[in-house]
């Protein structure tokens, strides 16, 4: 039996059909993955759907490759195993400079000498550090792709520069909040480190911070003191302080001012003092027997580092450190980029942030590294759990830098000469 010849209407319809499938072929293929790019950062939450939208979307979009994110707050513990296990992440974004120039001294890092430009950040921000081998040659291993400020006491507006003082001489004027997970103790060590800097200088700061001063000494065990008597340490008030959010505490102090009205804490709580018409001073007019260094500022940062060398980590990586990339989300909410550029235009329209963002790159300011985020893990994490230690009991902190002391002499060398310089 003959079968029907298809009718013209029906081969031009076929026709049409067949077309559009090799198009939706081609467009499929087209935009196919170039390959993908497993990272590795602290932040969840909040801070993770904002670096998905700001940073990684757009970086698919454009360069279609894939981004594997991972975010933990035990990163440094997760980082340690896989590299343990020879199988790391492409790229790390780690808090701060001590882990990543441990990781570079044991030849686990990729030199970036030829991937970022050093003009576009000071050497304070992107130093070189020493490498593997027996020559140490030192290299490029970390971008900053987000900055803060410390040394800050935040307070409302209308206090001046005499009735601060008064107030800061009183304990519980100061908001203290001490929890923060698995990192619980951070806001006290910030407290120690920065009292440290002002009291002693930078000189004295920067060699406690690379290892090199015993947690013994008379001015480290002062700067302990001071922060004992200023908030009041072994005092019952203080137990609501150990369980008190970090970020929780200064709520309030708009609709119940006597509860506190002082805060040492870093610039990402801008936002929040701001709403509650304050403003912020440098730490150094507070802090009682601040030395000639009054202009010192901690400072504090997350570095990307190539854990693979990898073309989609490269381009990752000179992505990340573009001045578009880090003006496009380094301006939101409380968030302050590195790049000289960046600092220069990003916040003219806010006189606070735009304070802020001249002082991370003021070439007459001398900043310093955060201490615990410049110290090997083993010793950060100690230096947390003393801080809560003697919060808690107060008294003489010798029990305290005695144990801590005893860590120091254990720890490796991680490759920081210095954690100051300029802006």
């Amino acid at each position: 039996m003959r079968r029907p010849r298809p009718r013209p209407r029906t081969l031009a319809i076929l026709g049409v059909c067949l077309a559009l499938l090799a198009a939706l072929a081609v467009g499929l293929n087209a935009y196919r993955w170039k390959g993908s790019v497993t990272v590795l950062a602290n932040w969840t939450g909040p801070d993770e759907k904002q670096f998905r939208a700001k940073v990684i979307d757009p970086f698919e979009k454009k360069y279609r490759i894939h981004v594997i994110y991972q975010g933990s707050s035990a990163e440094s513990q997760v980082l340690a195993a896989d590299v343990e296990t020879g199988t790391p992440l492409d790229v790390a974004i780690l808090p701060g400079p001590g882990e990543l120039a441990g990781y570079a001294s044991r030849g686990q890092l990729k030199s970036l000498d030829d991937l970022v430009g050093a003009k576009d950040f000071s050497s304070t921000w992107m130093p070189k550090v020493a490498g593997p081998g027996p020559n140490r040659t030192p290299h490029t291993y970390w971008v900053p792709v987000k900055a803060g400020l410390k040394s800050m006491v935040w307070h409302p507006a209308t206090l001046s520069s005499d009735q601060l003082k008064a107030v800061a001489a009183t304990p519980s004027a100061w908001c203290l909040g001490m929890a923060s997970g698995a990192t619980s103790g951070w806001p006290g060590t910030d407290w120690v480190e920065d009292i440290l800097l002002q009291q002693a200088g930078w000189k004295v700061y920067s060699q406690w911070a690379t290892g090199n001063l015993s947690w013994s000494d008379q001015r480290v065990r002062r700067a302990w003191t001071t922060w004992g008597a200023l908030v009041g340490a072994g005092t019952p008030r203080i137990s609501g302080a150990l369980t008190t959010e970090f970020d929780k505490a200064s709520a309030g102090v708009a609709k119940h001012p006597a509860t506190c009205r002082l805060e040492h804490q870093a610039s990402f709580v801008r936002s929040a003092w701001q709403e509650m018409r304050g403003t912020y001073s440098p730490s150094a007019e507070i802090i009682p027997n601040a030395g000639q260094n009054a202009r010192s500022w901690e400072i504090s940062g997350d570095l990307a580092a190539m854990l693979r060398d990898t073309s989609q980590a490269r381009r990752l990586i000179r992505y990340l450190a573009s001045p578009a990339v880090q003006r496009s989300w380094n301006t939101e909410e409380s968030g302050f980029s590195a790049n000289k550029a960046v600092l220069r235009d990003a916040h003219s329209g806010d006189q606070t942030a735009g304070s802020i963002a001249s002082t991370l790159s003021d070439r007459t300011a001398k900043l310093c590294w955060d201490a615990s985020d410049a110290m090997p893990s083993a010793m950060r994490e100690a230096f947390s759990q003393a801080a809560l230690s003697f919060l808690a009991t107060g008294g003489d902190p010798k029990e305290q830098l005695t144990a801590l002391e005893a860590v120091r002499s254990k720890q490796p060398k991680t490759g920081l000469t210095s954690v100051c310089g300029r802006g």
